[in-house]
């Protein structure tokens, strides 16, 4: 006969050998996520990006320069206008 004291519940076997998987299986994808960002922040370290205050600092700028540059071909054209009705007179 068997003594059913002495041996482990089979169900409580598989729940500690499930959850020693889990534990694993979680520290490694710890370990995945962990490694894929640190090779993504790297790649981004390599590439020549600025950043959004930057970026859009320099759009403001940008903007601010194409409507001078508009002001002053407008006046430039105005003055051409003058010039060549004073030639013609």
């Amino acid at each position: 006969m068997s003594d059913n004291a002495s041996r482990p519940d089979p169900s409580e076997a598989v729940s500690k050998l499930f959850g020693g998987m889990l534990k694993e299986g979680k520290s490694l994808a710890d370990e995945v996520s962990d490694n894929a960002k640190a090779v993504a922040r790297s790649a981004l370290g390599n590439l020549d990006v600025v950043s959004r205050d930057e970026f859009d600092a320099q759009a403001a700028v940008l903007r601010r320069t194409r409507a001078r540059i508009e002001q002053l071909e407008s006046e430039v054209a105005a003055l051409v206008s003058k010039l060549e009705e004073l030639e013609n007179r």
